[in-house]
């Protein structure tokens, strides 16, 4: 299993088989991470990425050369796209990690850390930068078997516990999104009703046929990343999560009659990724018939689900 962790530190001096480096399009080092990764890894570095891309390398993309003096034994160079000059397709970034984790798969690695790509001098919105990093390296690391550790550096605090944050909400969010499959493939009947405890320590859901209680499955975060007698993170695929939630509600019927409610969820979870911020439908604090809070004690509504 990949294992996905957030680190506080200077990716330089990562001990890892790869790390990667935000370059720019001409490949010949530059400033922030590039310039830190060229400088600590010496003029060898700079020689292979000459010799090897002698015209550059294409936005999204990615290739590798010699780690010099660095702890790690490769450096992998990608180019994120720069936000402030306009480029803010979320699939350039995205494929940045994919086509990273991709050619350290091809070397052979088995350990890699990212900067956070393109949200330093290109400016992409740090929470946004962070959410497609975590998707990103989840869908890479479900195709390339070979990576046993990803890991995400943050040069500064503030960062790092963003980074902390959209991990720790992640088995919350990959449990909606295996409802999400769960609809695609028919199940319409499964909805979730969640909330937060008053306390704010705990959110909690339940998912399935809520009609039936042998069609259903609960989750609570103080199970922190047990669901279903197994470990569910950002790298757990939806696909398989959704299966053994199929599983464990043997009763379910997989009835397409529920067409509304699927429309509203996609709506919502789509809400829910943007932010990984959890739904909250019941609480002893707030009347959810104004709609559900998407997060806790944020004032962000969503509207109340169609009914059955």
């Amino acid at each position: 299993m990949t294992r996905l962790t957030a680190v506080r530190g200077d990716i330089t001096a990562e001990v890892v088989d790869v790390i990667v480096n935000a370059a720019n399009r001409a490949m010949r080092g530059g400033g922030g991470v590039d310039g830190a990764i060229h400088r600590a890894g010496g003029q060898a570095i700079l020689e292979d990425c000459i010799a090897r891309f002698p015209r550059g390398l294409a936005t999204g993309d990615a290739g590798w050369t010699t780690a010099g003096r660095l702890p790690a034994r490769w450096v992998v160079h990608t180019v994120g796209p720069n936000h402030t000059a306009g480029e803010r397709d979320p699939a350039l970034l995205a494929s940045c990690y994919r086509r990273s984790i991709e050619v350290a798969g091809e070397l052979g690695a088995r350990s890699i850390a990212f900067p956070l790509v393109s949200a330093g001098v290109y400016g992409w919105p740090r929470d946004e930068a962070i959410l497609i990093a975590v998707e990103a390296i989840a869908a890479a690391a479900t195709a390339t078997a070979t990576i046993d550790e990803v890991r995400l550096v943050a040069f500064d605090d503030a960062t790092h516990r963003r980074i902390t944050a959209a991990l720790a909400t992640a088995p919350a969010v990959r449990i909606l999104q295996a409802v999400r499959v769960l609809h695609e493939r028919g199940y319409h009947r499964v909805r979730i009703h969640p909330g937060m405890s008053a306390s704010g320590m705990y959110w909690r859901t339940q998912a399935g046929d809520l009609a039936d209680p042998r069609a259903q499955v609960a989750y609570t975060t103080g199970a922190v990343n047990e669901f279903l007698g197994r470990h569910v993170d950002a790298l757990t695929p939806r696909a398989e999560l959704a299966d053994a939630m199929l599983a464990a509600m043997p009763t379910l019927e997989p009835l397409a009659d529920d067409p509304a409610y699927v429309a509203w969820y996609a709506g919502l979870l789509a809400r829910v990724e943007q932010t990984y911020g959890r739904p909250i439908s019941y609480a002893d604090y707030f009347d959810d018939s104004l709609g559900w809070e998407i997060g806790w004690c944020t004032d962000d509504r969503y509207p109340a689900p169609p009914p059955r």
